[in-house]
């Protein structure tokens, strides 16, 4: 059974993101995980440093980190945080590590890695803009980090095109986007599609802005917002939901959803952030495809391109994207299913496992 150990910044039970949907994929084709879940603090107490079996074969593990990341901001924070870190790594792990491990890391910061695992293959998965998230001298200290971090992979892995491009300084990036969870699935016959859905984690990202002008101009279109929502837009919900033709729904799977009543899938996130602009494939994308929707994204200039996703840059191109999709919904199904049919979860795995296979054994 192959083996793979996972870095992340993220808690094993959070809601499923990039980190959790990879390992998941490669535990379907028979690999074995152990994922290193977001550090805890070494002063915080009640948390353990141990490795928990989950299941058979899955182990979740937590390590330690002396300052956050967002704080490192000075060459020696960044040394004195790596100590602790490597330092746990190996206390956790000790000799149980084969040469024949894949470590699979999620974090930026985590240049550190090859002195902790000399004879192993490192793959880096980039998925967020982490220099523009930064809060602190305008990310100069996350580039830093970003940069060696690359530089000490074998194998570094971006989702989006802009990241594609800010890696490309300091390595050879190959470009990894999700996969459709199902294969595709052919739209039941309906005499009224007549709704579109945000599914989504709804907090600052998204243009209310936008949706107001659209509900508005668009009273004959129902939108559905489904998913959790961010503490901090409950104005912005409170505003929204009172229109006749809007739809909260807390959160819930997609295919308990009406999936007969939608012509579309949006994404109305805001124009001009730089995070949101590195977007080329949202991670929920294929997900949504995969029901035959098509998408109208906002705000991510460099979005996938294909027939069945239309790019607005502003509230008209909005409205006409709804008319359009709603017209032509029948009429793109074709092209929906090859895009579908092409990133299938056994697609995406073997891309992966072949790139992981041309990496040179180091001894």
């Amino acid at each position: 059974m192959d083996d793979y150990i996972f870095f992340s910044k993220s808690n094993w039970h959070e809601a499923p993101r990039l980190r959790h949907q990879v390992a998941e994929l490669i535990r379907n084709f028979g690999g074995q995980i152990r994922f290193c879940q977001k550090p805890s603090f070494i002063w915080q107490r009640g948390v353990r440093e141990e490795i928990a079996r989950i299941d058979g074969d899955l182990k979740i593990a937590r390590t330690r980190q002396l300052i956050h990341h967002q704080l490192r901001i000075w060459p020696v924070l960044r040394w004195l945080n790596a100590l602790v870190e490597k330092r746990s790594i190996r206390a956790l792990f000790g000799k149980n590590v084969s040469a024949d491990s894949v470590i699979v890391n999620f974090n930026y910061d985590y240049y550190f890695l090859r002195d902790v695992f000399p004879n192993n293959k490192i793959v880096t998965i980039i998925n967020d803009d982490f220099v523009a998230q930064a809060k602190l001298f305008s990310g100069s200290h996350a580039k830093k980090s970003l940069g060696m971090t690359c530089a000490g992979s074998d194998l570094v892995l971006t989702v989006s095109y802009p990241l594609m491009k800010q890696v490309s300084e300091w390595c050879s990036p190959e470009l990894f986007f999700p996969w459709a969870d199902v294969e595709y699935r052919e739209p039941v016959p309906s005499g009224e599609r007549n709704a579109v859905l945000l599914w989504a984690h709804i907090d600052a990202r998204v243009d209310f802005d936008l949706l107001i002008q659209s509900t508005s101009s668009r009273s004959d279109v129902i939108f559905y917002l489904v998913g959790p929502q961010a503490s901090n837009i409950r104005d912005q919900i409170s505003k929204i939901e009172s229109a006749a033709n809007v739809v909260i729904v807390s959160s819930a799977k997609l295919d308990e959803l009406p999936l007969e009543r939608f012509f579309a899938a949006i994404i109305p996130y805001k124009k001009n952030v730089a995070d949101i602009e590195a977007v080329t494939m949202s991670n929920k994308s294929l997900q949504l495809m995969s029901r035959g929707l098509p998408i109208i994204a906002h705000g991510m200039p460099a979005f996938y391109e294909h027939p069945a996703i239309l790019k607005a840059d502003d509230a008209s191109e909005f409205a006409a994207g709804l008319d359009y999709f709603r017209e032509n919904f029948s009429n793109l199904q074709d092209s929906i299913k090859n895009l579908v049919s092409e990133n299938q979860p056994k697609n995406r795995f073997d891309f992966l496992k072949n790139l992981i296979s041309r990496i040179e054994a180091r001894n």
